[in-house]
């Protein structure tokens, strides 16, 4: 049979070497061959790798002897899951794999999930973990992982449950690998980046329709943390050629440092900056943090208002206080913007909660963050305030026809001879 490609496998091979087997066994029934990667710093494999967990380590940056009597198993973890990424990206652009599939429990899955993170959005990644039924956020933060739950545990071999669940993840990473389509970078400068929320949900729809009108491709990030912590990894890729962040309100969480959409990454505001990319930036969601269940809120904020998005969503007003100090990490980090930058407050309320007369509307909060605005925006940014609600047509028609003069200036520019 000649062999369409190969699979990268990560695992910790002194206890998982039979499920790595039967995974292999699997890859290689549809044609695949198999990379195994041992991420197990303890103990001898059960099956033969191809590379090492002292490569892994050493990749990491530390003789794996050395790594293992420090005793501190989160930064073993941590050291594992960074060598294995990086080995998995020099694979990776040396077209040596198609694909990658970490199986674990708690710490296999850590250092899977830790090292898939190293590869490029679109790149086949799967993942079977005994703990993929709770909380996944931490290992999957703001990556394409497919993750399935096991079911079953993983000791002493396949058994009746995991070994449908192994052969099914086999099927669905290689399918990802023949039928699959990785993000490419599309020549002619027109993608443009939006992000939203619910209570934005009607601005981002209307701006992408008019980008789409204008000739435009827009991808829209929900403002959910892994979101927009995507989108500016994206941005920093080179994806993107304009930015309209209508929804900024993980930067309130960010700065905050409180809410369930904190960023997965911190610098949220700052790929377009850096990378040199016209944005428009408006202040949709930055009042309030979003929480999960009533009980989720912290004591210390549950005396805020508050407004039931529904019954798994809480949004919580932020103090004053923080609104400037939002106000002021917002113009710190736009001055640092080395392309066309404008600010656009939306002055009849920033979100659906937060119109005059809404459960979240604080009109002298509002004021205060803009003050920190203008206090602090260096000169060349500019602040347009608009008397129109963030939903409203004409703000979001002022900010793409901002937004598209500004890009189709810098198109120009740089096309000249």
């Amino acid at each position: 049979m000649v062999r369409k490609g190969t699979i990268a496998i990560l695992a910790t091979l002194d206890t998982k070497g039979a499920e790595v087997d039967s995974m292999r066994g699997h890859l290689q029934t549809l044609g695949y061959g198999a990379t195994i990667i041992d991420i197990g710093p303890l103990g001898p494999p059960a099956c033969r790798p191809d590379h090492s967990n002292r490569e892994v380590a050493g990749e990491g940056g530390w003789d794996l002897s050395d790594l293992t009597q420090t005793g501190q198993r989160d930064r073993i973890m941590e050291v594992m899951g960074k060598g294995a990424g990086k080995l998995l990206s020099r694979l990776f652009f040396e077209g040596r794999i198609d694909g990658v599939i970490g199986l674990g429990g708690n710490q296999g899955t850590a250092v899977s999930s830790m090292a898939m993170r190293a590869l490029p959005f679109g790149f086949p990644k799967y993942l079977v973990s005994t703990v993929a039924s709770g909380n996944i956020r931490p290992y999957v933060g703001d990556r394409d992982i497919g993750v399935v739950f096991s079911v079953g545990d993983f000791l002493g071999g396949a058994n009746p449950v995991t070994a449908s669940i192994l052969a099914n993840a086999a099927a669905a990473v290689v399918g990802m690998a023949e039928h699959g389509r990785r993000i490419a970078i599309q020549p002619g400068g027109r993608l443009v980046a939006v992000t939203a929320l619910g209570n934005t949900e009607p601005a981002a729809g209307r701006a992408v329709r008019l980008l789409k009108e204008r000739g435009y491709q827009a991808v829209a990030f929900h403002a959910s943390g892994a979101g927009g912590s995507a989108m500016e990894d994206l941005i920093a890729e080179g994806l993107f050629q304009g930015v309209f962040d209508l929804t900024l309100h993980e930067l309130a969480e960010e700065v905050v440092e409180a809410g369930a959409y904190q960023p997965v990454n911190p610098g949220r505001l700052t790929a377009a900056g850096a990378k040199g990319i016209p944005q428009v930036v408006a202040t949709g969601g930055l009042e309030y943090l979003c929480f999960g269940p009533r009980e989720s809120i912290p004591l210390r904020l549950r005396r805020r208002k508050t407004y039931m998005h529904n019954p798994y969503n809480a949004n919580v007003k932020l103090s004053r206080g923080e609104m400037g100090e939002v106000g002021r990490v917002m113009a710190e980090r736009l001055n640092r913007a080395k392309a066309p930058t404008a600010v656009m407050i939306p002055l009849r309320g920033w979100s659906v909660y937060g119109a005059p007369g809404g459960p979240l509307y604080d009109g002298e909060g509002n004021r205060i963050l803009v003050k920190a605005l203008k206090d602090h925006l260096r000169r060349g940014i500019e602040l347009k305030e608009i008397d129109a609600h963030i939903n409203d047509a004409p703000f979001v028609d002022a900010c793409i026809h901002q937004l598209i003069a500004t890009m189709e200036r810098k198109g120009a520019e740089n096309h000249e001879p």
